[in-house]
């Protein structure tokens, strides 16, 4: 059986698949010798490399889907507990006639409660929250490769579970720490015309300088234009319902990301592929210029308000149109020599190979967060230079793209994350757990929990110390 990720950009062939429904099949499947290494727990597999794949058997844990009410903790905070195969966007509406939300909001709303509770995400973060979804799960229940059943409560044990990336053993149970829903205001202030800056000899205004008074942001930088876009979002505290308008412009914004800004491919698919790569191209420089994006965001969406948990996307598969993407975080502090030193990357790479991504590069601003072992915001606030591209346009040179763009971000004090960053090598890798005590704790700790490497992958043992 043949099974690939959600854009198709990675597949693999596990020598067997198990579909436990209680934790004691799932005990019986992790304990059972016939059962060939490495085991791992698939969700809704949107890992954007090979962090979710086996050749030996794959775990789905779609059965471990119960959603149990909110509760009050004693500490007084309000909690949620939910099986692990259960999907964030139906966790949100599960917690909406409770008027309640997570603390952090990843517009991938399939991403299941297990994969979200061991790996990092990237989504924006909201100022005075934490940086990562992980950071609210305040105690979740695992199967370790010794059969025995770990209740995971220890902050110790969380920051090191939160970066374990399923090494540990299979999760199938967690609890979240939720807070009040939370209504967003959704801004465009004008373009950043950060070329005329950098030509001016002008500093580049600081991420703090481009987030204003809002509360976060997300960015569309268009390297060979070097402009930046930017949705501001802040957080609106008053008793009015949303208007027809802002309804409408909410559903108008999470249709352009469910399409991945190609609403029309699927009409293309009849033409001969040359055609279809000349009309991708063509719609790309469309979207680049004054009436695509600059218009979209400015003068159709213009502003509106919405409830932050309302924002997430639920990609369904199959699609006319796969977007794929690529994540380094960067220390905030460094944007201004960063972001220069990428355009220039960018362009040298357009005229070496003629070859450019089509979509814009994704800015999250992501505040501290040093809940996580591996957490890439450990020291203080990041942004992210996410390359997305269609995964039909130019695959080998998309991946050279992927390979140079590492080692660039390596060099200049990036962070990857284990299930997300493309082509991260293991000599890269290498690199970066030289810089950071983060990656030896996280190796020690899996060689503690299991020491014959039942979970331990190919990928992940060539990438961790």
């Amino acid at each position: 059986m043949s099974i690939s990720n959600w854009n198709g950009s990675v597949h693999f062939t596990p020598q067997s698949v198990q579909v436990p429904k209680t934790p004691g099949e799932l005990k019986a499947i992790i304990t059972n010798p016939a059962l060939p290494s490495p085991l791992r727990a698939l969700g809704e597999l949107h890992s954007l490399n090979e962090a979710a794949a086996t050749d030996g058997t794959a775990i789905y844990m779609r059965h471990f889907d119960k959603k149990c009410p909110p509760r009050t903790a004693p500490n007084g905070q309000m909690t949620v507990t939910v099986g692990a195969g259960v999907r964030m966007i139906d966790l949100m509406k599960w917690l909406k006639p409770y008027r309640l939300q997570l603390e952090v909001v990843p517009e991938i709303g399939n991403a299941t409660a297990g994969s979200v509770a061991c790996c990092g995400t990237k989504d924006s973060s909201l100022r005075g929250g934490p940086g990562q979804i992980s950071s609210g799960v305040v105690a979740l229940r695992m199967i370790k490769a010794d059969g025995s059943d770990w209740h995971v409560t220890a902050a110790s044990d969380l920051e090191e579970v939160r970066s374990s990336y399923g090494l540990f053993g299979v999760i199938y149970e967690v609890t979240f720490r939720v807070v009040s829903r939370m209504k967003v205001t959704y801004s465009y202030p004008p373009i950043v015309k950060l070329g005329e800056l950098l030509d001016e000899g002008s500093p580049l205004p600081t991420p703090q300088e481009i987030l204003g008074n809002a509360d976060g942001f997300l960015g569309f930088l268009l390297p060979r234009q070097r402009r930046l876009i930017v949705e501001r979002r802040r957080i609106v505290k008053n008793p009015w319902r949303m208007g027809i308008f802002d309804d409408f412009k909410a559903a108008l914004r999470k249709w352009a990301w469910t399409t991945g800004a190609r609403p029309f491919m699927g009409l293309l698919r009849p033409l001969p592929k040359s055609w279809q790569h000349h009309i991708s191209a063509a719609w790309a420089r469309f979207l680049q210029g004054k009436w695509g994006l600059d218009f979209f965001f400015l003068w159709i969406l213009g502003g509106y308000s919405s409830w932050r948990a309302d924002a997430m996307i639920d990609f369904k598969r199959p699609v006319s149109s796969y977007f794929e993407f690529t994540f380094w975080a960067f220390p905030a502090r460094d944007w201004g020599t960063i972001v220069p030193d990428f355009f220039k990357f960018m362009q040298e790479f357009e005229e070496n190979w003629g070859f450019r991504p089509r979509l814009p590069v994704e800015v999250y601003l992501i505040q501290q967060d040093d809940r996580a072992a591996l957490s890439f915001c450990s020291d203080g606030a990041i942004f992210t230079l996410d390359l997305v591209n269609w995964t039909d346009e130019e695959p080998a040179l998309w991946k050279k793209l992927n390979v140079e763009f590492n080692e660039f971000a390596a060099r200049h004090g990036g962070r990857p994350l284990l299930n997300q960053t493309k082509h991260l090598s293991p000599q890269v890798a290498q690199y970066l757990w030289r810089q950071s005590p983060g990656w030896g704790r996280i190796a020690r700790a899996r060689q503690q929990h299991d020491p014959h490497g039942r979970f331990l992958t190919p990928f992940f043992e060539q990438r961790l110390p």
